[in-house]
């Protein structure tokens, strides 16, 4: 599985921010206390199907009165060891065992959950930072011959070759694309602000960051073609799902077992006396032994009303965890045709703009040659322009499919060479 997938992307911004993200996150570092104080629960379930041996030193002191007893005072002193057992005839203990080792294994799904999602919203927001970037870069080019068309239309004007309406549109237009730059700067910051909160660094400093450094985003050069069904199994909500059903089930058996007798035994061997240095005489040993069986006879119904109640439950469960391969199943299926359609408009994009250049080129030679006008030329440059951000935009959105395609896997896939395609 390629649990590392964002290295793909060959971007090592990416790979740090994610990096720190995972060493800082709150929300990993809760999930990490979630998995231990689950594995000290399972602990405790084990340790309470052993034997438990407890010492107790005790000492008393008691007046009796004159009218009931010798009115003296006695002081007592006793030293023991207490051992107490309950044998698991009908596998309670054995069955909580099972719903610990369940829990433990459904937080750590949940971390494992957690830190996918988490990596998804840094390579998310990251891949969105650089496509605005991008989008900034484009719309400067644009910028650039607006500024020159309206330049262009005031000479026109002047030598009467031009209307004032005609200027007004033009200065209208690269007061629109103005402002839209400025809304994409902004936009800019609020995507760092959302990667500074999952790092837990100080607001602005990843916008700093990003900026100072390159976009080196590239494409995997290899993309399964098939993905195993089986790959839906290991996503952290199917595993979620699954060890919860496994709770459920193993709290039917604990809910059985209470409805069965228990056998427990306890004894204690120790010393008692009424001075302490007669604690060591011969005649101070004492020692009991005492069994037990504690069987249920009435208890109008709870017992029977908690095994229902534990059965549901457990049918809950069951319909939850086929909820969610399903959904699995959903979200995998919606995210391969998402990637499959961009590939195909970027196939198709990609004549568009060899066709575009082409046309740029060849109206930039009739210029030189004076058979058309400024005017034309710097119109097929924002035609050129256009197909420029269209496809800028496709790829990022390239780069997003394949990132929610990882998601959705919860992380990867395994494949072999031959199902290997780009």
């Amino acid at each position: 599985m390629h649990l590392d997938w964002w290295k793909f992307f060959e971007d090592p911004t990416l790979t740090s921010l994610i990096e720190e993200a995972l060493q800082s996150n709150p929300d990993m570092d809760i999930a990490k206390n979630r998995i231990l104080q689950a594995e000290e629960k399972l602990i405790s379930a084990g340790a309470d199907k052993n034997p438990s041996l407890d010492a107790n030193l005790r000492t008393s002191k008691a007046t009796s009165s004159s009218e009931s007893g010798l009115g003296g005072t006695n002081s007592i002193m006793s030293t023991q060891f207490q051992t107490s057992w309950e044998i698991d005839l009908f596998g309670k203990s054995k069955r909580n065992i099972e719903a610990s080792e369940a829990n433990l294994k459904l937080k750590i799904a949940t971390r494992n959950g957690i830190k996918i999602k988490l990596i998804a919203s840094i390579a998310e927001s990251y891949i969105a930072f650089r496509s605005k970037q991008e989008e900034i870069s484009l719309g400067r080019e644009t910028d650039q011959y607006l500024s020159e068309l309206v330049e262009l239309a005031k000479h026109e004007v002047t030598v009467g070759l031009e209307t004032e309406e005609q200027l007004q549109l033009a200065n209208i237009k690269l007061a629109n694309l103005e402002t839209t730059l400025t809304k994409k700067t902004s936009e800019l910051k609020e995507i760092s602000l959302v990667i500074d909160l999952l790092l837990g660094t100080q607001p602005g400093d990843v916008f700093i960051r990003l900026n100072q450094s390159e976009n080196l985003l590239q494409l995997p050069s290899t993309i399964a073609l098939s993905i195993p069904a089986d790959t839906i199994l290991q996503r952290p909500d199917v595993q979620e799902s699954l060890h919860q059903l496994q709770v459920e089930a193993a709290n039917v058996g604990v809910a059985e077992a209470q409805r069965y007798p228990s056998f427990s035994f306890s004894s204690s061997i120790g010393l008692e006396a009424l001075t302490l240095n007669s604690l060591g005489n011969s005649g101070a040993n004492f020692s009991s032994i005492q069994a037990s069986l504690l069987a249920p006879i009435f208890n109008s119904g709870s017992l029977d009303a908690n095994v229902k109640a534990q059965v549901a439950s457990r049918g809950a469960a069951v319909e939850s965890y086929k909820k969610t391969v399903a959904n699995g199943l959903n979200e995998t299926e919606q995210a391969l045709v998402n990637l499959a359609s961009i590939k195909n408009q970027l196939q198709n994009l990609s004549v568009a703009l060899d066709a575009g250049a082409n046309n740029l080129e060849f109206i930039n030679k009739r210029y030189q040659a004076g058979l058309v006008s400024f005017r034309e030329v710097l119109q097929s440059r924002d035609e050129l322009n256009a197909i420029k951000q269209k496809k800028s935009t496709l790829t990022f959105s390239e780069f997003q499919s394949i990132t929610q395609l990882y998601k959705v896997l919860g992380g990867g896939w395994a494949y072999n060479n031959d199902e290997l395609k780009r």
